[in-house]
């Protein structure tokens, strides 16, 4: 349930730009928008477009002009190129409330994230009396940079402590299986990450080992990242060690070519988040994933993704008045996202428009509850004038359970978001869900809420 938090739900891609970072493995797609606050994931600086003069000045390249250039004396020069070295470090500063205080320095880099929410169950579910609740999570992420300390072996270090308190919804008040909100867990304080990663082969080939979320890397889709339903980031037919439990693992990244990623990893299959080391079970959590990214035509990128999964530990047969247990279970899932109407298409970097998403996932209904998911949305972002980071997103969300659970209808969510950029380091996101057969049994259910997110 973690990914969105790993690529975006938290908004937490770190000052880094070469080794593959937590829910950014495979690249972002290239054209969406970085809001201020931290990114979802890094973004392509260049556009391939000619040089207007004013640019061509910018970038350090001679203006084209019909009169003759008036030469530049050396001091004039040496202040410009001063002012040239100076600008990118302004821009590298993290948008955060304290500014570049307490966010590290050589190498070492550090982020703090805040995420709130309140909703209420205003109709149907198990109950509407005292149906208000709160939902806070606090990220501190450490990220050290072991080339630039000069620390042997090189590589990444990266570490990530949660606190997450109050409740949401879910249990209480609607009984959904897909879980309305994608922090809602028990109440926890623990270091949910730490992993190291290195890279060789100019970024070909890159290895993370130690503890880390399934979903950080695994089954998600960037243009979702927004939305507050835990489906949209988290195949609920896929049992991966995630938020709030990840667990140790060794995950491998090759890139035969810059539009494909190639990726697997194996978990340990019985995960607990306040855990620091292996269960100690034998059981395994396997899943590989392939990434083709592509564009239809300049300013309108794409991605694919699929992926297979085999989790070894024994599963319940669901076969009514069987008591069997079944060895290993297996799915396979994937998913798309493309902008489709790119309000700048000439500016690769704009991300400005609107881009339509798709998922699928699979898992055999004798041994597993979920037997199907289908998701599928429309994002845009800057609908509004003047409010370019703004989004607005509209999704759908279903869970087929299993034939062998009688009575059981289809359990369908539907979210209506809108997310401000209020400021570069606050945004609000106001956010109503319905969700139809909460459960497969329950009363449709409707849930309003507000969340809130502060760079730190």
């Amino acid at each position: 349930m973690s990914s969105l938090l790993a690529a975006s739900l938290l908004w937490m891609t770190l000052a880094q730009t070469e080794p593959l970072r937590p829910g950014a493995a495979p690249g972002p797609i290239a054209s969406e928008a970085s809001p201020a606050i931290p990114g979802d994931s890094s973004r392509q600086a260049g556009t391939g477009q000619a040089l207007e003069p004013e640019d061509a000045r910018r970038s350090g390249q001679p203006a084209a002009s019909d009169d003759e250039p008036e030469e530049e004396t050396e001091s004039e020069e040496s202040e410009e190129n001063e002012e040239e070295e100076e600008e990118p470090e302004e821009d590298e500063r993290p948008p955060a409330l304290f500014g570049s205080f307490l966010h590290g320095r050589g190498g070492i880099t550090a982020e703090y994230l805040y995420t709130g929410e309140v909703f209420t169950n205003a109709r149907g579910g198990l109950n509407t009396n005292r149906a208000t609740e709160y939902n806070g999570l606090l990220d501190l992420m450490l990220t050290a940079d072991l080339d630039e300390i000069g620390f042997f072996p090189g590589g990444t270090f990266f570490i990530w402590g949660q606190n997450h308190h109050g409740q949401g919804l879910t249990d209480q008040h609607v009984g959904d299986f897909q879980v309305l909100s994608n922090i809602d867990a028990p109440d926890f304080t623990q270091v949910s990450e730490y992993w190291w990663e290195r890279s060789i082969w100019d970024n070909c080939l890159t290895f993370r080992i130690g503890k880390q979320d399934a979903n950080s890397s695994f089954g998600f889709v960037d243009m979702a990242a927004d939305f507050v339903q835990s489906s949209y980031g988290f195949h609920p037919t896929i049992p991966m060690p995630s938020y709030p439990d990840p667990s140790m693992a060794a995950v491998i990244f090759f890139r035969p070519r810059e539009s494909m990623v190639l990726m697997a990893g194996v978990w340990d299959g019985r995960p607990d988040g306040g855990n620091w080391g292996f269960s100690g079970s034998g059981v395994t959590f396997s899943i590989a994933e392939m990434h083709v990214e592509y564009e239809l035509s300049p300013g309108q990128p794409g991605r694919f993704h699929a992926g297979l999964w085999y989790h070894s530990d024994e599963w319940a047969d669901l076969t009514p008045g069987s008591d069997r247990m079944l060895r290993g279970m297996h799915g396979t899932y994937c998913g798309w996202e493309q902008l489709v109407l790119p309000e700048n298409p000439d500016d690769e970097d704009d991300g400005q428009g609107l881009g339509v998403f798709a998922q699928y996932g699979w898992a055999p209904q004798d041994r597993s509850e979920a037997h199907q998911y289908f998701g599928a949305g429309l994002v845009y972002t800057g609908l509004i004038p003047e409010r370019d980071e703004d989004r607005i997103g509209l999704g759908v969300a279903t869970v087929t359970f299993s034939g062998l659970l009688p009575d059981y209808e289809p359990e369908t969510a539907i979210e209506l978001y809108y997310k401000a950029q209020i400021t570069p380091w606050m945004m609000l996101q106001p956010d109503l869900q319905y969700i139809a057969d909460p459960g497969g049994t329950g009363r449709d259910a409707l849930a309003v809420g507000l969340r809130f997110s502060m760079a730190l």
